[in-house]
């Protein structure tokens, strides 16, 4: 079975799915586009203090870094052959609608992956109820919203993780494994973000996995991590070729102490005890952002401040569902590709303090290699549960998470971007004075 008709054969779900992909495109086209017209009418006053080497979005959110905008850049072995793509889009933006058009684009990909995480849940067997809600939950998410115009890797990378999964769900379904796709899908979960090589490939294993089977398990492993090897050896070939002999292997040294390493620093909950909010809840629900460094006309989250109660209260709400997800499938393949996601974020970012050392401009950014599991595992929660009228009270549960995270959003959206032209009429020009 192909991967379409797997995913796609049931008509109603597809005219469900193609319903949610228009209203969400439609939703971050809309909420973004007065972000994106702030940028084009005060290009002049924002690149003067913007501190991206003068690309179009002057804008530093987040720690995002619109490095889609940087042309044919060499590639650093964090995103190893991400100017295959960053080099024709900003060749393209500069050419036609720039900033919309990464607008237009990354709003499509961002619903796209909403509409895979409802039929990865309607393919695991979930209802439609469950799926659309959760689905829905997951594409109102800050970082959705956020991420849909930032000209960043983020977007890019979370849609090939989804899909990544989407397609070991569909392998582990039929316990066929080909070799080449799940060799293409190590490739290019490499070539936008190398660390993401590791969940994929854990995900892969963990869904190969045969206690009965366990030499055929590691044969079949190796053979498909050796094919990739040999593709990224053959991408490597091409990039040193297309890109002047500059290759993500000649920056790996200097990529690691610059790019990597630099933002390692170890966990400590005197300075860090926020780290998991940053890291799971403010991707969910749009925190209030503050101008933490004017130097670099840094916005994040206002750490000062606290969460509100309605904040913690959805967000650890999803919490506990997932983990309530992971106990109940705790026996099953799926539960523990799922989770490879989660255990390494936190095994990156608390254990190995990857990000910590520029804590303060956020962790909220790296949300998108895990951030869709949380839903996942939620959803398998609500979905195993046979009691009707506590599924039914659960139900209502999250459609209530659902409609408060997105008036949260929508009004912390708006709220952001008068809070940064308030900076940038009223502090910025006080300050270079």
């Amino acid at each position: 079975m192909t991967f379409n008709s797997y995913f796609f054969r049931d008509k109603k779900d597809n005219y469900i799915a193609l319903f949610l992909w228009f209203i969400f495109c439609l939703f971050y086209i809309c909420l973004n586009m007065p972000y994106v017209q702030y940028i084009k009418d005060n290009a002049d006053v924002l690149s003067v203090y913007s501190p991206f080497y003068g690309a179009p979005f002057s804008l530093n959110l987040f720690n995002f870094d619109p490095s889609m905008e940087y042309g044919n850049a060499t590639g650093t072995i964090i995103h190893p052959f991400y100017n295959f793509l960053s080099g024709p889009m900003t060749y393209l933006s500069s050419q036609s609608l720039g900033n919309m058009l990464f607008l237009l684009l990354q709003s499509a990909i961002n619903a796209l992956t909403t509409i895979l995480v409802f039929f990865m849940l309607r393919r695991s067997g979930s209802d439609r109820v469950v799926s659309l809600l959760f689905s829905a939950f997951f594409g109102v998410s800050s970082y959705s919203i956020f991420t849909s115009f930032i000209p960043d890797s983020y977007p890019y990378a979370q849609f090939v993780i989804v899909l990544s999964a989407a397609y070991l769900q569909k392998c582990r379904a039929e316990e066929s494994f080909p070799m080449i796709p799940n060799a293409s899908f190590t490739l290019l979960n490499f070539g936008i973000t190398s660390t993401n090589v590791v969940t994929f490939a854990g995900a892969l294993f963990l869904s190969l996995f045969n206690r009965i089977h366990k030499k055929r398990t590691f044969r079949r492993f190796m053979s498909i991590m050796i094919s990739a090897l040999l593709m990224i050896i053959g991408f490597t070939a091409v990039q040193y070729l297309l890109f002047s002999g500059k290759t993500w292997v000649s920056n790996v040294f200097s990529g690691l102490s610059n790019g990597a390493l630099g933002y390692v620093t170890s966990f400590s909950f005197a300075h860090h005890a926020k780290a998991f909010y940053m890291l799971i809840i403010s991707p969910i629900l749009t925190p209030d952002i503050a101008l933490i460094d004017p130097g670099l006309s840094a916005f994040a989250t206002d750490l000062s401040k606290p969460y509100p109660v309605y904040v913690s209260v959805v967000g650890i709400g999803l919490i506990l569902m997932s983990v309530l997800g992971f106990i109940k499938g705790i026996k099953s393949r799926e539960t523990w590709s799922i989770s490879t996601y989660i255990l390494f974020a936190l095994l990156l970012h608390i254990v190995v303090g990857f990000g910590l050392s520029a804590y303060a401009y956020d962790l909220y950014l790296y949300a998108g290699h895990y951030l869709f599991a949380f839903f996942i595992l939620a959803a398998s929660f609500v979905s195993g549960i046979r009691n009707t009228t506590m599924k039914r009270i659960l139900i209502g549960i999250v459609a209530i998470f659902l409609l408060v995270t997105l008036a949260n959003n929508i009004v912390k959206h708006i709220s952001s971007l008068d809070y940064i032209q308030s900076s940038y009429t009223n502090v910025l020009p006080k300050l270079e004075k």
